[in-house]
């Protein structure tokens, strides 16, 4: 939309916008300076949609409150910055995100809206997911031990799903702890721990740091290293039920990746309990059924729903990992045992009319 939105002043520029992505329940507000104007856009339902501009005399004041809003260095230009505030917008509390970084034309920011109000369960059938997976997770979650893997690349919402776990699993007598990088949603009765790893605490050592806290649930928000694989598998050995995230393509992928990091064989087999690899696909409008209407702004889609494939390793898979078969014998026994790939998933919610085939391939094959 080429809107030139003529605003006086910085703040007004700011709380305009800040209510305009609410509106429009966007997830990310980008501010890019150009040549001729300050270019606002909006990601809604995972895609970059153009907001208008804003007159490039207005953009360094622009920048200014938005640094002095996220408690950021205001005389620093050159070098990337990260703040992060807490406001009322539209009368609902907010936590905000904001990256800067320098580019030709001017510092260009971007800004991430986290609602507060994430204490209410999401089902996992509200988010996308069959009643076969849904009975998958609802196993895995009744453990007392045992590891919970979500795979998926970034923004595929892995966080969303480990939070209605997460939820779920707050509402009983237990004691429930988060590392987190950062923190993204407030969940109640959860003790939520951000990692610093300027200060010192990473992944692994928080994790052990929790183990001291008591704890029967902890989740992990990554695991990206060897030595915070090899705790994360030790933890789940000792009797505590733990939930990370795997950047893997796919749910069986998740094997391999664990063992080329240094974890056991057959500690992994015994830790195992569940893996989720998913992506997120648009949902077509319910108002027009994809013709294009004004409740999705006449783009045929409104709204993301979940594409998965859920693994629950039987006895049998888990003496294939014990003998470290490659992921090809995984794949094989996988599909003889009735597992269903996320393409699966995805091509019968087009049947359904959940979505479309162009948003299946875009999330699987770009």
């Amino acid at each position: 939309m080429n809107i030139l939105h003529n605003y006086t002043t910085a703040t007004q520029a700011v709380e305009k916008t800040l209510e305009r992505a609410v509106i429009l329940n966007s997830s990310d507000i980008h501010i890019d300076p150009g040549p001729e104007h300050t270019t606002i856009r909006f990601r809604i339902d995972g895609v970059v949609e153009s907001a208008g501009f804003i007159a490039n005399s207005l953009h360094s004041e622009i920048i200014a409150r938005l640094k002095i809003l996220s408690g950021v260095r205001t005389d620093i230009h050159a070098i990337p910055q990260d703040g992060r505030w807490r406001t009322d917008i539209s009368g609902s509390i907010y936590n905000i995100r904001i990256s800067f970084m320098p580019t030709y034309h001017g510092e260009n920011a971007v800004i991430r809206l986290l609602p507060t109000k994430v204490n209410k369960y999401t089902s996992f059938a509200h988010l996308g997911f069959i009643p076969e997976h849904v009975q998958f997770i609802d196993n895995a979650l009744k453990k007392t031990h045992g590891l919970i893997l979500v795979t998926g690349p970034t923004g595929s919402g892995k966080t969303t799903t480990l939070h209605s776990c997460l939820s779920l699993k707050s509402k009983e007598p237990i004691s429930v702890i988060t590392l987190e990088d950062p923190v993204e949603y407030e969940i109640s009765g959860v003790r939520q721990v951000h990692i610093h790893h300027t200060h010192g605490v990473t992944f692994a050592n928080g994790l052990r740091s929790a183990l001291r806290q008591d704890p029967d649930v902890i989740m992990v928000g990554e695991i990206r290293d060897q030595e915070t694989a090899r705790v994360a598998i030790h933890t789940a050995l000792t009797g505590h039920l733990v939930l990370s995230t795997l950047h893997t393509n796919s749910a069986l992928e998740a094997i391999p990746r664990l063992i080329d990091m240094g974890v056991d064989p057959y500690l992994l087999a015994s830790t195992l309990s569940l893996v989720v690899a998913q992506r997120l696909v648009r949902k077509v409008c319910d108002d027009c059924n994809s013709v294009g209407c004004e409740s999705c702004r006449y783009i045929g889609y409104k709204g993301r729903c979940i594409i998965a494939e859920v693994f629950e390793p039987d006895q049998g898979m888990k003496e294939l990992i014990t003998r470290r078969e490659p992921i090809s014998v995984f794949t094989e026994y996988a599909r003889s045992h009735g597992f269903r790939t996320i393409r699966d998933d995805g091509l019968e919610k087009v049947e359904w009319g959940v979505t479309t085939e162009t948003e299946i391939i875009d999330a699987l094959y770009e």
